[in-house]
């Protein structure tokens, strides 16, 4: 059983796996992750050059697999390559099976991006609605309520979500959901921050 698994291995999905990789080490403890991720990420194609923090004409590529990297340095967080195919059960409790995986998982992260949505869940399709604010159309993205939740156990992050099709609104929706799941464990609001030396080994 994992604590979360995220659909979508993307910006979004690899910056909710870093943070919750990031409670290694805190009182909160680890939580355990899985990224699910089919590799179509639109990010492959993209040249970066307004994004923070990343050096002008990074390609999407690189980016993603630093991304990546990052978030691997925390052994609760895992990486496969795969398509779901469907989710069955409840919060604390689901089902995700791909077409090569099948995985238990207390929480969901839904990060696939705005493009069609094929993922059955418990027997039905997911609903979505036109994405406004993407330049492309057809573009879709599902309705959330407070903090990134479709429902209970299950969060809506990246372009998915509804945000512009920018890396940084994307990371940061990821983030979002989260640190939305770590507050739904610890029961209050909880963030991960660190200070100089806060991971030094004792």
């Amino acid at each position: 059983m994992k604590d979360v698994v995220i659909i979508g291995g993307g910006v979004a999905g690899l910056g909710a796996a870093l943070t919750l990789g990031s409670s290694e080490g805190s009182k909160r403890g680890r939580i355990e992750t899985l990224v699910i991720d089919n590799g179509k990420s639109d990010l492959k194609k993209a040249e970066l050059h307004n994004v923070p923090f990343v050096k002008k004409g990074t390609s999407g590529v690189e980016a993603l697999e630093q991304l990546k990297k990052d978030a691997l340095e925390f052994s609760s967080v895992e990486f496969v390559e795969d398509s779901v195919l469907s989710i069955e059960g409840e919060a604390g409790d689901f089902t995700i099976k791909g077409e090569k995986t099948e995985v238990k998982s207390k929480f969901i992260v839904l990060a696939t991006g705005a493009h069609e949505l094929n993922i059955i869940l418990n027997g039905k399709k997911i609903p979505t609605e036109t994405h406004e604010l993407m330049p492309k159309d057809g573009m879709i993205k599902i309705s959330f309520n407070g903090r990134q939740k479709f429902k209970e156990g299950i969060f809506i992050a990246g372009l998915l979500s509804g945000v512009t099709t920018m890396y940084a609104t994307a990371l940061g929706s990821g983030v979002e959901a989260a640190c939305a799941i770590l507050s739904e464990i610890g029961g209050k609001t909880v963030i991960v921050h660190d200070f100089k030396g806060s991971r030094d080994k004792k």
